[in-house]
Order: structure tokens, then sequence, then C-alpha cells
């Protein structure tokens, strides 16, 4: 077999690997970055990008501090690990500051993004979320030409989305000439921005690249293999994202009532057979990172068909969340995290109905206000005619279409009180009267939508400590080996404090693995 040499190896070019690249390669250290897709940025890539920085130092952020960040985390992560909580909160600015330092990339805050848990003590209505300023792919280096995109992807900024809502309102020539331009937001921005920082310090590229095997001699890391090659190098990052693109191991570790993964189909386990080889503990393997889905006929990612998240949708007006009973069971404005959770806890089925009012205001993947319906959307005159369609109690829609008008008329949510949290009334519809978030369902013909739990990354791998160093079964670190991202075993248990908190996570502990590599 033909041998190279690096310092380090970083297997997989999501955000966590990459950042941990840019350290790396910034300190002075040779570094390869092997992704196994054609395409680079895996699960990052086909994220919406946003990044969860408490403590950052921002006006927006003003009044926010380290001490109140791990007071609100404390309620959320699992405290067995708090001296990851701790650093992620103590580094998560460092490592924000030197992306900015040694990459185009510019974190651009979100002041009136809220956390998830508004009820807990340290949550902020907004200032710790921050989105991707647009970046233009011809003043960066040629890889990022390979970096994917989402389905139905469309370069637009948050502020933009906060600005605009609703497909009436978006300047459609605008995000047409930036996609023919090449500018670039969201997770497809964020990740040529960190391509073009870590090619620019010195990494080198590789796609098509899988790991088969991490070599080590004594204990210790000496390289890896990847198809025919072996590279020598004393250092190997995993970044090679989580498990649930598995179907066996989705299956058997995750929730049973988990329909769907928008992970990379790349994301099939490569660190736990890792960990497997070399005798590693592992943990959280039963967790991820819950969002509700619908599956669009004709979305693919790598051949595989790919389904959308629901964030956005679920505030608004005129629409309703049923089970096979045709009854409500939660609040459909949820954060996804918590939402997912819910309908693991129910059967796992779920609809969302909506109306025409719906249909020609608010948006949907996939559906358009007017014109033919796909094929996940199902349609009738009048609800009991619906639910025979999609195999839902008629009965129980049809009232509960009649109590939730009622509760629209009142302007109360008397069963799941939606609408009376911050987080919820963000996603609502801020140019209605009252509650933002309660619209009746009394503008025929009716509509649904199959909702599916989904999971846009699995959260168990290998046990690290905060330099991201892989852990033995006695507690000491495995020299030159390291997990970062949804590779590692994430130290969050079920928790989701806030928007961008998954990549925020990986990027801080990607910088801190790059760092101590370099060292």
């Amino acid at each position: 077999m033909p041998e190279t040499e690096f310092d380090v190896v970083v297997a997989g070019s999501g955000a966590a690997g990459l950042t941990a690249a840019l350290a790396a390669a910034t300190h002075g250290a040779r570094t390869l970055v092997i992704e196994s897709a054609s395409e680079i940025g895996g699960t990052s890539a086909l994220s919406g990008g946003r990044v969860w920085l408490p403590a950052n130092g921002r006006p927006e952020n003003a009044g926010d501090s380290e001490d109140n960040a791990n007071t609100y985390l404390d309620q959320i992560f699992d405290t067995r690990y708090e001296p990851m909580i701790r650093t992620f909160v103590r580094e998560a600015r460092a490592m924000a500051t030197f992306v900015e330092k040694n990459s185009p990339h510019r974190f651009v805050v979100c002041p009136n993004y809220p956390d998830y848990h508004q009820d807990y003590a340290g949550a902020t209505k907004g200032g710790r979320c921050f989105d991707v300023g647009p970046i233009d792919l011809n003043e960066l280096v040629p890889q990022v030409r390979m970096v994917r995109r989402p389905p139905g992807y469309s370069p637009i900024t948050h502020a933009e989305w906060e600005r605009w809502r609703y497909p009436e309102n978006i300047d459609h020539a605008l995000l047409a000439a930036r996609l023919a331009d090449g500018v670039r937001t969201g997770g497809v921005g964020l990740v040529a921005a960190l391509l073009d920082g870590a090619v620019r310090a010195g990494a080198t590229v590789w796609t098509g690249a899988a790991l088969e095997r991490v070599l080590t001699e004594d204990g210790r890391v000496t390289g890896v293999v990847v198809g025919e090659r072996t590279i020598r190098a004393p250092a190997v990052v995993l970044a090679t994202g989580g498990f649930d693109a598995d179907d066996d191991l989705r299956s058997r570790l995750l929730p049973s009532r988990l329909g769907v993964s928008a992970s990379a189909p790349s994301d099939t386990g490569i660190a736990l057979a890792v960990a497997g080889k070399l005798g590693l503990p592992t943990d959280n393997l039963g967790e991820g990172w819950w969002m509700p889905m619908a599956q669009p006929e004709g979305d693919v990612v790598d051949g595989v068909p790919y389904p959308r998240g629901l964030v956005r949708e679920r505030g608004a007006p005129r629409q309703i969340l049923v089970d096979r009973r045709g009854r409500r069971f939660l609040d459909e404005a949820l954060p996804y995290n918590e939402f997912g959770k819910a309908m693991h806890r129910h059967d796992g089925v779920a609809y969302l109905i909506f109306d025409e009012g719906f249909r020609e205001r608010y948006s949907l993947p996939g559906l358009t206000a007017t014109g033919g319906l796909p094929a996940h959307i199902v349609t009738a005159d009048d609800p009991a005619t619906l639910a025979g369609k999609i195999g839902v109690d008629a009965r129980g829609l049809t009232e509960t279409i009649e109590r939730w008008n009622g509760f629209c008329a009142e302007g109360t949510d008397h069963d799941f009180h939606r609408g009376d949290n911050a987080y919820d009334t963000y996603y609502g519809d801020p140019w209605q009267d009252g509650n933002p978030c309660l619209g009746p369902l009394d503008r025929p013909p009716y509509y649904a939508m199959r909702v599916y739990s989904g999971v846009i990354g699995s959260k168990g791998g290998p046990v690290t400590d905060t330099s991201g160093r892989a852990l033995t079964r006695d507690g000491n670190p495995v020299p030159g080996l390291y997990a970062v991202g949804n590779a590692a075993a994430f130290w969050t248990r079920d928790g989701y404090p806030g928007p961008g908190a998954t990549l925020a996570v990986g990027m801080t502990f990607g910088y801190l693995a790059g760092l101590d590599v370099s060292r």
C-alpha cells in the first residue's frame, strides 16, 4: 500500500471536523481531511448553519454571563459531564473569535431568536443564536464548489426570513440571483467558509475517502487506512457524524417510534466502529437531536430519500397536529426537540391538518399556494372525508377541529397553551391580531400531511475529555485519538438549549481538539 504522512487526519468534513482542521492547520500541523462522500460538508451543509453561543459579548447579548449560561444548561444537559458544560460555555466565544479571524465566516447575531426553554432560569429571548453572513463562493478556494446543498435550498438569511416570513413577501428574484451568482448562506455558507480557511491554512482535503481503520501501536495512534492507502499520522480526529443514517443502528439504538433521519447518508457510525475495535467506552447511544419532518416525494441526497424538517410551519395559525384518533396531543409550536420526544411518548403517527387559508398564506415543504398537490399532501372538502383518506378517526378529527376553532375565537388554547410563550409566538404570524399562533380551520378544502418523528443526528459515541480526546475504560486518554461533534458521546443527554446548539458544541470541541493536536 502507498503511504502518506501527516500530523493529523480529520475524518469528516462537517463543521466540527473543519473547525478542528482549521485550528490544527493554522497552528502548523500538517492536516489531512478525509470525507467518505463525494461532496463536502456532511450534515452540517444540509443544516441551517446557525450556531448557539452563550455569553458571547455582543451588545444583543448584554446581561448574559457564563454563570447565567451554566445555570440554564445545568437544567438541560447531563450534569454527570459537568466539566464539558463548563468548558463549552467558557470556550465557545473563543472558538467564534478564532473562526472569524482565520476564515471568511462571519457570525451574524439573531437578536430576536429565543432559547428553547423559556421557563428555565437563565433563558434569554434572543442574542445567543448566530446566523451565517452571505458568502461569495467565487472569492474562495476552488474546493468550495464541492460543498453539498440540501433539497429545496435557498440562500436566504435568517434576518430576511424574519422580515419576509411568507412566500408572498419573499424577494424570489434576489434569491435566484444569489444562487446563480454563487452566493451562499446557511449550512452551505458555513461549511464553505470553514473549508476555505482550512485549505488556505494548508490543509489537504480528499473526498470519496472513507476511514477504514485507525492504526495503533502500544495503545497510541499511528495512522489510518483509507481504501488502499495507509496514512501515517500520530493523531486522528473522528468527526464522522452520528450513526442514524444506518438503518440497523438506528432501529436498534434509537427510539422505536423514530421514523426518518435527516443526517447525511454517510453518517453510518464510523466512530462507533472504531470505538468497538479499540475497546473504548461509549455513552448516550439512545439519544439524538429530534425534529418533526415531512417526506416530499423526489427529495433525495446521495440517491437516498431525504426528509425536510418542520420548524417554522408549526407556529403558524390555521393548522393543528392530530394522532390516529383525530385528537391533538401536544402544543404544535413546541421546540422541535421537545416535539420529537412527545411523539416518542405517543404512538409516533401524526398528521398536520390545515385548510385553504393556511395554504394561501403560509408554507410547507413542496407545497405552493396554487397548482397541483404533491404526493405527500392529501385533500378533501370536509374533515370527515379527509380523515377517511388518511386512516384517522373521522368523528375525532371533526370534534377536534370544532374545539380548536372555539379556542381560536376565544384567543386561548385551553388544551396545550399554544402561543403562550416567547418561543411559540416567534414562529407565529406577526401581522395577525391577537394570539399569533391561533387561527381556525374553516376554509375548505382541508389538507393533511404525514409528520414523521425524525432525527438530525444521533448523540452517542466514544466518551471524551474536555479536549476531545477519546478515553479508555480507565478514564485515560488514548494518545492521538479524538472524537468531536455527533461522532462523540454527546453529554447533552436529551436536551437542546437553543437554535444552533448542535453545531456550537461540535465546533467548540473541534476547535479544542485542533488546538490540542497542534500542541
